[in-house]
């Protein structure tokens, strides 16, 4: 036995020869025998692996006749081969066409990216950045090339959102582009939960947007939400925690540093105007680090025949300023379904939400960076009893203590919407079906505001509510039939529709003051002692319009190499007059995939060439109802007859040749694809011509009722260039790295806004109503919108005297020293994002940049100088030229550069390995919004208000930017 058993250790088995090492070659070659380089050559369940030389050949030892072999590639579908007894492998690998074959939504239907012939902008969830996501828009910021988003109410999780495309395109109307959710019409964002969003697409030149007609004009967002798929059911749950801390806090005198001031160059005030404390009003109007949550649960599944998926979210977003806050509760559900062997197929979207927004006040900060801090917040001597406690000054600083605004006020906003619409397809025959969709959205808001007794404006009121509730209904309903066909080489696509549209809004308001008790609060409005004395108020009114449209689209690709796409819209809107009631938007674009040439085989490196030209008209009909009619306003009351009775007078002319804003926009671009997808990009010029601007003229009276008309009149120009750039630098069986970039320029330029009838030969602009009384801003025809217009400032003389450019040469300050001094927007806006993955770990980060914006520092303009001091404090950067004594003074000196660099959003996260059966997906993260900012502007941040006629401007918003920190954590069961 033991001889034997010598014997059989001596000798290997057979298993045991199928595991021994031995080297293999190989090559890897393409559908046209073209060497591969770069693949990625792995034994598969080891880490074993090479890449493939310049002639696609590769070298290996693997473990006996047992291994497979990966090949993995970016842009094509991973081959696996069985070695066996092989010891020379051929492998060749098929493109992975999904990147250009990928499903892009445009108006009424989808297309691919390689058959697409307008500029359209897709991202998937893929790409959606994490962190506190308060509207979905915010995933969009600093994505796209030429969309510029800004939040100039800082971080108050109760502002909004500025959204620009491309520019801006309107004097009087709506500048924001048209938001569509699953094809429901004038769809709200912030009602959204961004975890329900499966792919945003922005439709951005006019060939794309006409189908869209009088609201294509500023672009068009297509939101899709997830839907449930067939198979095993997922619970997916979603959470994060964040806290905040503030950027940049306003440098405005410490305590100690306001007495040093009062006693150096105010010595006769100093003793009246110093108080004995040391607040710092800032930061009692201020949280430390609050503390917001989000929760998301989520189910989803179905059969072949029915999907479905659900969910509801909660969202506790916490102001850093005190009693600021946004309470949301969010509800979606959607199924889908099929019926009749296939052929008919409806979807059920459902969702509501609820909003509670709490507000804190504008005037709260500005009183609580401009306030005496030598004042105390509580009046510990009971000098003041009506003050409730607070401390209150009869000098120069009466009715401004903000801890007592915020204490002793309550201001509540509720936002109710729900939304609910159906799908239906029926294919009539295999080329043909026919869809219908049926929409109603319902909105209630009430706002309710209360200002107790102890409110430190308006003492003697004994306290002060107001009520607002508006509720509003829009019903849409469309149907289209849908032709789609192949034969040979010809593919065509076609529809015809029908949209209605209809929206009613309902207003009231009311007013009372003079309550017994601060109990109530605005909840028994009718309590108050105003009321009885005549003295309250109450308002209402209600408005509509309507919408009827035809449209049609035609879409023909010619072996996939030559693409023609055309379409109008005839749409009728009740807002203009009677005799512009309709108009006709026509598009057309053309596609030419050059690579698809018998001359460019020979370029293997290049996957996809595409030149894409296009041009469309759109219109603009965000303006307020009835512009058009004569509008008549209650006056001043006359006895009549032993009655008094009330007057009624015209506040606006009609105007029945009123029409929509129009836009004729031509884009050129072009969409490549290198090196087996590892760069990827866009380019597009296009050249915008917005005509028949809607603005407000003088006019005489009589013959007129009015003083005022409004027309359609003049011309804005816009022309600009677009980049985007995706790369994988770096794909490996463990480490990949991704690198987007993006680039925008836009340029504007008003050509007109004078005719025969109606002129003007310049619009002033940012006007300050405080103090200054002047206006800050310029428009006239064949100069940029956005231009600051005022004296250039050249310093200080020996005396402390402003010294400005004398343009007039008349040896003072005039009118004629007025010039061209910067310009709100920039010269071109950029972004970088890299994401890095190795092995379960992730890491991500998004820069955002604009240079040449410049801003208007409006808190240097008030606050940096001596002719507020003593009523108000003021910034430390007014020591840095003491010798000025002079009052504000609008000019250069104050428009700063706005040029500024910034960490977006940085993540790193870690996907948790799992081998049970209950839990399938973990993920934990940890985000970090705003990190970093790089900027020469003096104020708290640069970016401030972006769309209107008054860009630029920073208008005392003191509500502080901040550093978000969150802890994210997202489980699949």
């Amino acid at each position: 036995m033991g001889n034997a058993y010598s014997l059989m250790a001596a000798t290997p088995s057979v298993s045991e020869t199928l595991q021994q090492n031995r080297k293999i070659k190989g090559r890897v070659v393409d559908v046209n025998n073209e060497p591969m380089i770069g693949v990625s050559v792995l034994e598969k369940g080891t880490t074993n692996g090479v890449i493939t030389d310049f002639d696609g050949n590769f070298t290996l030892d693997v473990r006996g006749n047992s291994a497979v072999l990966v090949c993995s590639y970016i842009g094509y579908i991973t081959a696996e081969i069985q070695v066996g007894n092989q010891t020379d492998i051929y492998v060749q690998m098929s493109e992975d066409v999904k990147t250009i074959d990928e499903v892009v939504v445009i108006g009424y239907g989808t297309t691919t990216k390689k058959e697409l012939t307008g500029s359209v902008t897709s991202i998937g969830r893929d790409d959606f950045k994490a962190g506190n996501i308060s509207n979905p828009i915010q995933l969009l910021q600093g994505q796209i090339a030429g969309l510029n988003i800004a939040r100039p109410d800082g971080a108050d999780p109760t502002g909004g959102f500025e959204i620009q495309l491309r520019g801006l395109t309107t004097m009087k109307g709506g500048s924001g582009p048209l938001i569509v959710i699953d094809g429901v019409e004038g769809g709200n964002l912030a009602n959204l939960n961004a975890n329900d969003i499966e792919s945003i697409d922005v439709l951005k030149d006019g060939s794309a947007a006409a189908i869209y007609g009088t609201r294509g004009t500023n672009g068009v967002i297509l939101v899709t939400t997830r839907k449930g798929k067939p198979g095993h059911s997922l619970i997916e749950f979603s959470s994060y925690w964040t806290t905040q801390s503030v950027t940049r806090k306003p440098e405005f005198l410490s305590a100690d540093e306001f007495r040093s001031t009062l006693k150096e160059y105010l010595p006769n005030q100093a003793a009246t105007l110093d108080y004995g404390a040391s607040t710092d009003w800032f930061d009692e109007v201020t949280r430390d680090t609050p503390l917001s949550q989000y929760y998301s649960l989520a189910a989803s599944g179905g059969s072949e025949k029915l999907t479905y998926r659900g969910n509801i979210s909660w969202h506790d977003d916490k102001g850093i300023v005190r009693n600021s806050g946004n309470k949301q509760l969010r509800m979606r559900f959607n199924v889908s379904q099929t019926a009749l062997n296939d052929r008919l197929k409806l979807d059920y979207n459902i969702s509501y939400s609820t909003a509670k927004k709490n507000f804190s006040g504008y005037e709260v900060m500005k009183q609580a960076v401009t306030r005496n801090p030598t004042e105390p917040v509580y009046d510990t001597e009971g000098r003041t009893p009506i003050s409730g406690g607070y401390y209150y000054n009869d000098g120069p600083f009466k009715y401004y203590n903000p801890v007592a605004m915020q204490n002793e006020s309550t201001n509540e906003t509720l936002d109710h919407e729900f939304s609910g619409s159906v799908h239906a397809s029926l294919k009539i025959i295999d080329p043909l079906k026919i869809n219908a969709l049926a929409s109603l959205v319902e909105t209630n808001t009430r706002n309710g505001y209360y200002q107790t007794q102890y409110y430190p404006i308006d003492f003697g009121t004994n306290g002060r509510a107001t009520s607002t509730n508006s509720l509003s209904s829009s019903k849409q309903f469309e149907v289209n039939a849908d032709f789609n066909h192949s034969f040979g080489d010809h593919k065509i696509q076609a529809i015809a529709g029908y949209s209605y549209y209809d929206y009613w809004n309902e207003r009231y308001y009311g007013m009372n003051y003079g309550y017994d008790t601060d109990i109530f609060s605005f909840y028994n409005m009718g309590a108050g002692s105003a009321l009885s004395a005549g003295k309250a108020s109450l308002t209402s009114n209600k408005q509509s319009n309507k919408l009827i449209s035809f449209f049609g689209r035609v879409m023909y690709n010619f072996s996939d190499k030559y693409l023609l796409s055309a379409s109008v819209r005839y749409e009728g809107s009740s807002r203009f007059g009677a005799n512009n009631k309709w108009g006709t938007f026509p598009a057309v674009s053309l596609g030419w995939r050059i690579t698809q040439e018998e001359f460019m085989k020979k370029f293997r490196w290049l996957d996809d060439l595409k030149l894409r030209a296009g041009f469309g008209v759109t219109g603009n009909q965000d303006i307020d109802n009835y512009q058009s009619l004569s509008l008549l306003t209650f006056g001043s009351r006359f006895l009549y007859d032993g009655k008094w009775t009330s007057t009624v007078y015209p506040n606006s002319n009609p105007n029945p040749d009123l029409k929509w804003e129009k836009k004729e926009e031509f884009n050129v671009g072009l969409d490549f694809s290198v090196l087996k997808g590892r760069l990827i990009g866009t380019i597009d010029y296009y050249v915008r011509h917005t005509k028949d601007l809607l603005n407000s003229y003088t006019v005489p009276v009589p013959p007129n009722l009015y003083d005022t008309m409004f027309a359609n009149v003049g011309q804005i120009n816009n022309s600009g260039i677009e980049i985007s750039l995706g790369a994988s630098p770096v794909v490996t069986k463990d480490f990949t790295w991704n690198l987007n970039l993006t680039f925008a320029r836009n340029t504007n330029k008003l050509a007109s806004f004078s005719n025969n009838e109606y002129a003007m030969v310049q619009m002033n602009t940012g006007y300050f109503s405080e103090d200054l009384k002047t206006y800050t801003q310029r428009i006239v025809e064949d100069e940029p919108i956005g231009n600051f217009y005022g004296p250039k400032w050249l310093g200080f003389d020996a005396n402390g005297d402003n010294i400005f450019e004398d343009l007039d040469d008349d040896g003072k300050l005039s009118d004629g020293d007025n010039q061209v001094i910067g310009n709100a927007y920039p010269d071109f806006t950029f972004s970088i994002q890299n994401s890095f993955s190795y092995k379960n770990f992730d890491l991500s980060f998004l820069f955002r940049g604009s240079v040449g914006n410049d801003v208007l520092n409006m808190s240097r303009l008030y606050y940096e100088g001596f002719s507020y001091f003593g009523s108000n404090n003021i910034l430390k950067s007014t020591l840095d030229h003491p010798e000025y004594k002079g009052g504000a003074i609008y000019s250069s000196r104050f428009i700063e550069d706005g040029s500024f660099v910034k960490l977006d959003n940085l993540t790193l996260g870690y996907n948790v390995p799992l081998k049970g059966k209950v839990i399938s997906k973990m993920r934990i993260y940890v985000t970090g919004q705003n990190l970093l900012t790089l900027t020469k502007y003096k104020g708290m941040d640069p970016e401030v208000h972006l769309a209107g006629l008054e860009p630029g401007i920073e208008w005392y918003t003191f509500y502080p930017r901040t550093k978000t920190y969150l802890l994210g954590l997202n489980i699949t069961f």
